[in-house]
């Protein structure tokens, strides 16, 4: 693609910014932390379209873009924009690559713009009971359509990937794996500016949105069981936004007889989960489903143990640094938190692997391989058409 006077011209590639608007969970960090490294890896050699809810959910990317904004609520957004702006604007601009961050691609693309998409996670197909019914439906159904029209799909682990290619088989030589990484918090500060009762490396930390993916309820029986009789036992601190599902932890851990050792903190900014990751004897997440699991990367980050499910991507994820147990069995949740608290020996080797591990997890990388990907599809779409 050569203009008259012999140079490249810039590759046009639009993406659905969507994400960026709201509250998006580990969704919307995916897009924050990739796609301003996305426009400054590529430099002059693409033309960005970038379409948004509104222009100031774009604002801290690079000035050097078309923004174009339907203002759509959130939740209807969702719904409509992939049969409505996002085709129509595709049809404006016609770009070379179309980039959908999070499971969809526009219902219609031009004929010469090649689609990718990266996929996050199967749970519809796989814990389908843990999602609400509208976005299990939906992904069900854009999902499917998504992984048949796309160039190129991006899978955030090899786990996603082998769960893409069960589904649709004739997508394994499209796909591509790129995992994720975690972004640097900010320094932390005292944790006793948060609680007193907390000590350094004195508590177990889960950090996610409580939904029933996240599995809570079994992990409440499983410190609680594992804390018999233990008067000394580690607290647990819960950090996280608010959840959906009908879950109401205050009552289990009422329950449970936990008042004294459980901390439910609700969401927490930046500095404060810094801090919470730095002071914590490990990360516990035994969640029943994951396609990547970005608290394990923070968590590694700062030499964290993590106790983690068995399942999907979880073991690749948490690699060396990682006890494992099987998510369904509550004395197997009990057990690893049991070993973390009852063997210092392990937790050091545990934590020495998690430093080696977190260097697998890089944002930066991760940009150059995503523009390679789009880069690639665009080829082959020219090839092709």
């Amino acid at each position: 693609m050569t203009s008259s006077a012999g140079k490249h011209k810039p590759v046009r590639i639009a993406v659905d910014c969507s994400l960026l608007s709201g509250s998006n969970g580990g969704l919307g960090r995916y897009l924050r932390a990739l796609l301003p490294r996305l426009m400054t890896c590529a430099g002059s050699d693409v033309d960005w379209y970038l379409y948004a809810r509104s222009s100031n959910a774009c604002s801290h990317l690079p000035p050097a873009a078309c923004v174009r904004q339907d203002h759509l609520p959130e939740h209807v957004g969702r719904i409509l924009s992939p049969a409505l702006s996002l085709p129509y604007w595709a049809k404006l601009d016609k770009p070379d690559v179309f980039w959908a961050p999070a499971h969809r691609l526009p219902l219609w693309l031009p004929p010469a713009t090649a689609g990718v998409v990266t996929i996050h996670d199967l749970a519809w197909a796989q814990v389908p009971e843990t999602l609400r019914r509208s976005t299990r439906m939906l992904d069900r159904t854009l999902m499917a359509r998504a992984a048949a029209q796309a160039e190129r799909l991006i899978a955030v682990s090899s786990a996603t990937a082998a769960d893409i290619t069960k589904h649709w088989p004739n997508t394994e030589a499209r796909t591509r794996v790129i995992h994720s990484g975690a972004e640097a918090l900010p320094a932390p500060s005292r944790l006793t500016d948060y609680s007193p009762a907390l000590q350094k490396q004195r508590y177990f930390l889960f950090v996610g949105t409580p939904e029933p993916r996240k599995n809570l309820p079994r992990l409440l029986e499983a410190y609680a069981r594992a804390g018999q009789r233990q008067p000394n036992f580690p607290p647990l601190v819960i950090a996280g936004g608010y959840g959906w599902g009908g879950e109401n932890l205050e009552a289990m851990i009422a329950q449970l007889h936990l008042e004294a050792r459980v901390h439910l903190l609700g969401p927490v900014s930046d500095t404060r989960l810094a801090t919470l990751y730095s002071n914590a004897l490990c990360l516990v997440m035994p969640s029943l489903y994951e396609g990547f699991g970005l608290p394990i990367v923070e968590a590694l980050q700062y030499g964290l143990p993590v106790v983690t499910s068995n399942t999907s991507s979880m073991p690749e994820v948490a690699g060396a640094a990682g006890i494992l147990v099987d998510p369904l069995a509550i004395d197997s949740i009990a057990s690893g938190l049991q070993r973390i608290v009852q063997d210092p020996s392990l937790r050091i080797e545990l934590a020495n692997a998690a430093k080696t591990q977190a260097s697998h997890y890089c944002w930066d990388r991760a940009a150059t391989d995503t523009l390679a990907v789009l880069l690639e599809a665009a080829s082959a779409k020219r090839s092709t058409s």
